[in-house]
């Protein structure tokens, strides 16, 4: 992110100058000397230069990415089914899915997407797929409508 920055808002301040994108050549040899063939474009050389540089950084700093990338695709760990411990249903299925997502069996959900822990649970995540282990009251979400009761201003009660 940094060298985008570093590359991008200098080349805009410089197209703000006046430089234009698509110039074959800024410069020619007279005499031996570099030349500006645009003289209002020679405030714009140090720009260039410290533009020049950080997309030079830049591209070595992805070199790291794709040493990463391709070390993790052939060598590193491979994940479990659930490497997040997420609770929501998608996460249920094993890795990789089978053809028909859960394996011939359609799970019961008992709790919503958002309800992350389950008080009393021996982990600190419950499945949605997973009842509750603390109460009598076992209900599949879906078979019976709950109402939460909000506190009268539009919210439902979360801070």
């Amino acid at each position: 992110l940094v060298g985008v920055y570093a590359i991008f808002i200098p080349m805009h301040s410089m197209g703000i100058v006046g430089m234009p994108r698509r110039y074959s050549q800024f410069y020619e040899i007279v005499n031996g000397k570099r030349q500006h063939i645009y003289e209002f474009l020679t405030s714009t050389d140090p720009l260039v230069t410290f533009v020049t540089v950080a997309a030079i950084l830049t591209a070595i700093a992805q070199l790291l990415f794709f040493y990463n990338f391709f070390w993790s695709i052939f060598k590193g760990k491979k994940a479990g089914d659930n490497p997040w411990e997420a609770t929501t249903l998608e996460w249920a299925t094993p890795s990789p899915p089978p053809h028909d997502n859960f394996g011939g069996v359609a799970p019961t959900v008992y709790r919503g997407a958002y309800e992350y822990a389950v008080p009393g649970a021996i982990e600190d995540y419950v499945m949605q797929t997973n009842p509750d282990e603390t109460g009598p009251n076992i209900t599949p979400a879906g078979t019976t409508a709950r109402i939460v009761q909000g506190n009268g201003n539009g919210h439902d009660g979360h801070r």
